[in-house]
């Protein structure tokens, strides 16, 4: 019963996306059925109030809905035809018209076809990361251009609730973000006190240990040569330019990192400061979380044997993998089971038997130019 609810989820969400699909050509093909007839607009005067009667939606929404359709048929036809298959879903459809719309035709077409090829991924923050190392890749100078104008608009805003509250939205940049955040949070878990009041005795001079908060940033050998302009990754949170790479690592400490020709993690090497090398190893062939669709650093998650330490599981990358505290503890308290073949390879089988087969996502391997 179980197994069988699981497939009508499963085709119900594939039907969504076809029916997203159908309503985006329907949309696309009612607006190029009525084009304007003066300059500055993309559909003709009074459609968008028309088919707003229908959806009973305002006008501005609907204006917003058929030039967005427009885009997605006439820019992303693989991507639409995707969505009709029931292959992505429309967030990932979304977020490749979003991650795309600077870039050129003949780019745009690559990188839905790059993306498109490695599927839906387990999740749509990875598939993001994804999506955005294929932007950075088909044309990095204009990446690296977007980033410093982003840089330049680094800020701090300001807005009160209606629950008495107030919020404060800190741009930054990703390495920035990163280590703020996990120092905060680090002195926040030592002194068992919300983040909030840690942030707050931070900015208001109040002393306290400053613990160093590691931040992992991966580059391929020849992006910090210059020999070519591959992107980098800030382990976890997602790729960054060549240029932001080489920036970051002009101050920081090396380690060395070996992969396979499939872009594995083989060897994680020392570095000067105290930190297990195990940890460090899976932390960089993680990412993220090993339960499936789990987005949580790997920094921040905790290491767990696939077979049990006390019924002689080794302590080696090949039984050993992150996980946050939830699905640590979920592994305990359910029914779930994991097998790992080979280092890195996860077999997960569900309360419900079925069986999910996931790999860390690889770095990418440098091809000869």
């Amino acid at each position: 019963m179980s197994e069988s609810a699981l497939d009508h989820i499963r085709e119900l969400y594939q039907a969504r996306s076809r029916a997203e699909a159908q309503y985006i050509r329907g949309l696309a093909g009612y607006a190029a059925g009525h084009p304007p007839d003066r300059d500055g607009i993309s559909v003709g005067d009074g459609v968008a109030e028309e088919v707003a009667l229908e959806l009973h939606l305002s006008p501005a929404t609907t204006a917003k809905h058929l030039a967005e359709a427009q885009d997605m048929v006439s820019r992303l036809p693989m991507t639409v035809n995707a969505l009709e298959a029931g292959e992505i879903d429309y967030m990932r459809a979304k977020a490749v018209r979003d991650y795309t719309k600077d870039l050129a035709g003949d780019q745009v077409a690559e990188v839905e076809k790059r993306i498109l090829a490695g599927g839906p991924r387990e999740s749509l923050t990875k598939f993001k990361y994804a999506l955005n190392r294929e932007v950075i890749r088909v044309d990095p100078e204009a990446a690296e251009e977007r980033r410093r104008l982003a840089k330049a608009r680094r800020g701090v805003t300001k807005w009160h609730k209606p629950d008495g509250t107030a919020k404060l939205s800190v741009t930054l940049r990703p390495d920035e973000a990163e280590q703020a955040y996990n120092h905060i949070d680090l002195l926040a878990r030592q002194a068992k006190v919300n983040r909030a009041d840690v942030f707050m005795d931070l900015v208001c001079g109040k002393k306290s240990e400053r613990t160093p908060a590691a931040v992992h940033v991966v580059v391929p050998m020849t992006t910090l040569l210059g020999l070519n302009r591959e992107p980098g990754e800030i382990s976890g949170v997602g790729p960054i330019t060549a240029e932001h790479a080489r920036e970051l690592a002009r101050h920081a400490t090396w380690r060395r990192l070996i992969t396979d020709p499939t872009g594995q993690v083989l060897e994680v090497s020392r570095r000067r400061f105290a930190s297990p090398a195990l940890r460090r190893h899976l932390q960089l062939r993680d990412r993220t979380c090993r339960q499936p669709g789990c987005n949580v650093p790997a920094h921040r998650c905790e290491t767990d044997h696939t077979k049990s330490y006390v019924t002689g599981g080794p302590t080696s990358p090949g039984n050993i993998a992150m996980f946050c505290k939830r699905h640590n503890l979920m592994r305990q308290r359910t029914k779930w089971r994991l097998r790992q073949p080979e280092p890195g390879t996860l077999v997960f089988t569900t309360p419900t038997k079925r069986i999910v087969v996931t790999k860390p996502e690889p770095y990418e391997p440098i091809t000869a130019q």
